[in-house]
């Protein structure tokens, strides 16, 4: 999607729970590449595989198949060493702001931690003003914030706190999965301009996964869009979502309130075939085509 090697690359990565005829596909053959100063939606419904890509980026999940390459070198071939400068190159942001705090400790504690673990040279003072630095990045008060507790903070404030721990150690990627799907509509924007800041400001390479096309189009240069465990989809944002070539991607678009257009008046075709196109897309699609310089989609299974 990028003419630039990614920083960090799956490589037909597969991960499968259970065996035999109950096995289930959780990823098939997923492939994508992160790079610098670029976000990649991965967009699709619940359920679809998103947050297992996620889990196997994290390295909370192994993959049964396929690799993932960072920097160019395979993981599973990394040392000790390696893999720590992984988990510090590669943070996550949650998509619940409270849940992944701990509700015991101070906003102080949880960004001074990160330092303490990446940057030990740090003496007091210099963590000290690296929270007020991180605090005031992402557009929050250092005094009035620092020494207050979780609850004490408003959704999108506590979500900003998220976004601080994960700058913390100077990642090179960030995965974002779903971080404002429990926020208020009101405060989704301000965050989401906040990634698109960081992204810039910082070179990050940004993975957006969400359900929310909206959001994804408005962050996002590249998109894919996943169902069962495969990607179906994937090319510029603006291409896959103006100009859509495989019937899923067709039908969750349709689902995406347009207040422009009447129901009837917007449905496509595969409407009246939505269980016979989900069961198609859930079969094993090996054929790929190309629309356009940066446009693939996957030939339904028949």
């Amino acid at each position: 999607m990028s003419g630039a090697s990614p920083i960090l690359a799956l490589e037909r990565v597969s991960k499968v729970f259970g065996r035999g005829d109950s096995a289930v596909y959780a990823a098939r053959s997923v492939s994508f590449g992160l790079h610098a100063g670029r976000t990649l939606a991965l967009v699709g419904e619940s359920g679809s595989g998103k947050t297992t890509a996620a889990r196997l980026i994290m390295r909370e999940y192994t993959p049964d198949d396929g690799q993932i390459l960072f920097r160019g070198e395979p993981l599973g071939k990394a040392g000790r060493k390696a893999l720590k400068a992984y988990r510090s190159a590669v943070q996550m942001v949650f998509q619940d702001p409270f849940s992944s705090l701990n509700p015991a400790h101070t906003i102080r504690y949880h960004l001074e931690r990160p330092l303490r673990l990446h940057q030990p040279e740090l003496s007091g003072p210099g963590r000290k003003a690296a929270v007020e630095e991180l605090l005031a990045r992402v557009k929050l008060d250092p005094k009035l914030v620092m020494p207050k507790f979780p609850h004490e903070l408003s959704g999108g404030q506590r979500q900003r706190i998220s976004i601080a721990r994960a700058l913390a150690v100077n990642p090179q990627v960030i995965v974002a999965d779903e971080p404002t799907s429990m926020l208020d509509v009101s405060v989704r924007l301000g965050i989401l301009n906040l990634l698109n800041a960081m992204k810039a400001e910082e070179q990050l390479a940004l993975l957006y996964i969400t359900h929310d096309i909206a959001t994804a189009r408005y962050v996002a240069e590249d998109i894919m869009v996943m169902y069962a465990g495969q990607i179906v989809e994937w090319g510029a944002t603006d291409s896959v979502l103006g100009n859509p070539q495989h019937p899923y991607t067709r039908l969750l678009l349709a689902a995406v309130p347009d207040p422009d257009r009447r129901f009837d008046q917007s449905a496509p075709d595969e409407l009246s075939q939505v269980d016979d196109i989900r069961r198609r897309s859930a079969l094993p699609q090996d054929e790929t085509r190309q629309f356009g310089d940066n446009h693939f989609v996957r030939v339904l299974a028949e």
